[in-house]
């Protein structure tokens, strides 16, 4: 799957991991392949049915030394993609031997217990965290369901280590990894808890990574869709990139289900039915809607047609100062450039 939109996290696995990204723990040390020492970072305690201490432990590689990834370890790469001040990412589902994944809700998808997901951070070619979010349990209740755990990399590289209660700066660089409670602030949005594995954002063909097509034929899906069901993103060019980017880094906290939800009731979510642009959630939520707590005469209203300089949307999404303005608000240093000149050409092609 190629990425439509270069940028950005959310969500998730946040994510906002499982958006855009995940949202993840802990330091390392680049000494050599030692686990890393305390201060920043907390290791988690084994236990009988406590996550795996190591990524070595976790099945995603068949052989770590070589980081040969594991025959059933799937890679796939959603469309649009959740901005991680520009980290490269990998990732991967491992599913049950049979099992298929709950597609009668083709918005939300439900994922057999034993499902794994992986996503894998780096930065100029040196890993810096793989994050892993496990399907444990069928209780009801999201973060007993689901696992997340984050593995920092040594700094030979030779094993990545369980961290907990989260770290700044790892490896030398300013990339950050939330702890596991930050996980589920932007999972939160999703019932089935996976961001970025889905209808619309496996919809598009990749000669590299499994798509949506692959999984029908497969027989992956329990529901699947029509041969000729089209789960792209409305609009012409501009509008579908900005509505993909909005769609990936914002709407799962923006939605019915999102953590943004009760202070701010706006849905940046897209449907699988929604066919038309201008009728979209998106659209009905932004286009000429007044914000619901403003912090400058500048963002009265969440978008104004053709006029990015007055529209909220675009001037939180151009702050990274620490404040609630800043949006994403968390998991993010820098702005997403890319991203911003995308949402300014959608704004200034609406019809006032």
């Amino acid at each position: 799957m190629r990425n439509i939109l270069c940028a950005t996290h959310a969500v998730v696995f946040v994510v906002a991991a499982l958006t855009s990204s995940f949202v993840a723990c802990s330091s390392s040390s680049d000494g050599g392949g030692s686990p890393p020492p305390g201060g920043d970072a907390g290791r988690a305690d084994a236990g009988p049915s406590g996550p795996p201490q190591r990524l070595s432990e976790t099945g995603l590689y068949s052989d770590m030394a070589t980081k040969q990834v594991a025959a059933a370890s799937l890679e796939y790469a959603p469309a649009y993609v959740l901005w991680s001040d520009a980290a490269d990412k990998k990732r991967w589902i491992v599913l049950p031997a049979g099992a298929r994944i709950d597609t009668s809700d083709m918005d939300h998808w439900r994922f057999p217990v034993g499902t794994k997901f992986f996503k894998e951070f780096s930065r100029g070619g040196t890993r810096l965290e793989t994050r892993l979010i496990e399907h444990v349990a069928d209780t009801g209740k999201q973060e007993d369901d689901y696992r997340a755990s984050t593995f920092v990399w040594r700094g030979d590289e030779s094993d990545a280590d369980l961290v907990v209660d989260g770290a700044r700066n790892i490896r030398g660089t300013d990339h950050d990894v939330p702890s596991r409670q930050d996980c589920f602030k932007c999972h939160r949005g999703e019932p089935g808890a996976i961001l970025g594995f889905s209808a619309i954002q496996l919809f598009q063909p990749s000669a590299s990574a499994i798509t949506l097509r692959w999984l029908v034929e497969q027989g992956k899906l329990t529901a699947p869709p029509a041969a000729n069901a089209d789960f792209s993103v409305p609009g012409d060019e501009a509008t579908a990139r900005a509505f993909g980017y909005l769609h990936a880094n914002c709407g799962h906290c923006h939605n019915e289900n999102g953590i943004a939800w009760a202070d701010n009731p706006m849905k940046l979510r897209l449907l699988v039915g929604e066919r038309d642009a201008a009728t979209s959630s998106i659209y009905k939520a932004t286009v000429g809607e007044k914000m619901n707590r403003p912090k400058t005469s500048g963002d009265t209203f969440r978008v104004v047609a053709g006029h990015p300089e007055q529209s909220g949307l675009f001037y939180r999404m151009s702050r990274r100062d620490g404040t609630p303005e800043s949006m994403p608000p968390i998991a993010t240093k820098h702005v997403d450039a890319d991203a911003v000149s995308v949402v300014k050409a959608w704004i200034e092609r609406l019809p006032p």
